[in-house]
């Protein structure tokens, strides 16, 4: 019962925290980090714009490059060393064209990668909001019941508090992966503003 409670205290202050803070600008966004819907080329990238009315799909070797780079679980690392790998590769009459036609790709395919994420954070946090309105449900009515009832009451106490145990868990397990999960459009985008540097570090060299 102590255990019950505490952990339906946890929920209430958290939830009363969200009530007090100022709202966010999308009220289904759960992170602390403000949230940048879309990441844009211009702030990344000083160097040449990237040619228009190019297909960066039309170019296997690109496209292979970007499908090797842009996944979130690549590390910025592991990324910038195949991108600087590919720039040493073009020559360098073509570097002003190819590389930031390749950096627009990038942006392309993070904000892909970063959509999927916010879309996921959204959600939970959407299920969270719903898991504790059934939580304070089953709390009012556990105290409707008397602990010490008998019979059908007693049965109906004890399906109760087995429901709210389990939905206490989930909201608790969905935080944990909302904490976790909050961390990687900021993580995406610091590895964009490297994925720009190493690229652009090869613009001037012949």
């Amino acid at each position: 019962m102590l255990r019950r409670l505490l952990f339906s205290t946890a929920i209430l202050l958290t939830l009363a925290a969200k009530a007090n803070a100022a709202p966010p600008a999308d009220p289904d966004w759960p992170c602390q980090q403000r949230l940048v819907a879309h990441l844009a080329l211009a702030t990344y990238w000083t160097g040449p714009a990237p040619p228009a009315g190019v297909d960066w799909h039309s170019d296997q070797r690109l496209a292979a490059l970007v499908e090797q780079v842009s996944p979130r679980d690549v590390s910025a690392a592991d990324g910038a060393a195949n991108l600087d790998g590919f720039a040493k590769s073009v020559p360098a009459t073509e570097r002003a064209k190819t590389l930031p036609l390749a950096f627009a790709a990038l942006v392309e395919q993070t904000n892909e990668e970063r959509d999927a994420v916010v879309s996921r954070l959204k959600d939970l946090a959407v299920r969270q909001r719903s898991l504790a309105k059934r939580i304070e449900s089953d709390e009012a009515a556990l105290q409707a019941i008397p602990p010490d009832a008998t019979g059908d009451a007693a049965a109906e106490r004890a399906g109760i508090s087995e429901r709210h145990d389990l939905l206490v868990r989930s909201y608790h397990d969905i935080g944990e992966t909302i904490r976790y999960a909050c961390q990687v459009p900021g993580d995406l985008d610091a590895r964009l503003g490297a994925y720009a540097r190493v690229l652009a570090a090869h613009l001037d060299t012949k």
